[in-house]
């Protein structure tokens, strides 16, 4: 598209510009003085789709007091149990953890601290 740039490209990019224009005053501020810790936080349903009986998986993860990553969804798969919901949800946000920290390695070089609203995913995660 940068050879031969289209009309659809022209919108695309005056969309971004905009975009970037009413988010100028937007972003994660961080105070002085401020521990900076690389945290993540998980919860699950079970079976909370009607139709599928699939549970879903919600995850966000905060560098100090500003959220840098989140996301829910659908498990792959039909957990037999909460237990199995929350520890496929702690798999996920592991997933994630790994991607996040490799890019921020570089900058903190810290553990990542997942944690759940259940003493199972908790024990899960400690001593799969």
């Amino acid at each position: 598209f940068m050879v031969e740039p289209k009309r659809v490209h022209w919108t695309v990019a005056k969309h971004v510009l905009r975009y970037l224009r009413g988010t100028i005053k937007s972003g994660i501020r961080y105070a002085r003085g401020e521990g900076i810790r690389f945290m993540g936080y998980t919860d699950a349903d079970w079976a909370g789709s009607t139709t599928e009986k699939r549970s879903t998986s919600g995850c966000c993860f905060s560098l100090g007091s500003g959220v840098v990553s989140w996301f829910s969804r659908k498990q792959k798969s039909m957990a037999l149990s909460s237990a199995e919901s929350e520890y496929i949800a702690a798999s996920m946000a592991t997933c994630e953890a790994i991607s996040l920290r490799k890019l921020l390695a570089a900058l903190f070089g810290q553990k990542v601290e997942i944690t759940g609203d259940t003493l199972r995913q908790s024990e899960l995660t400690e001593n799969p």
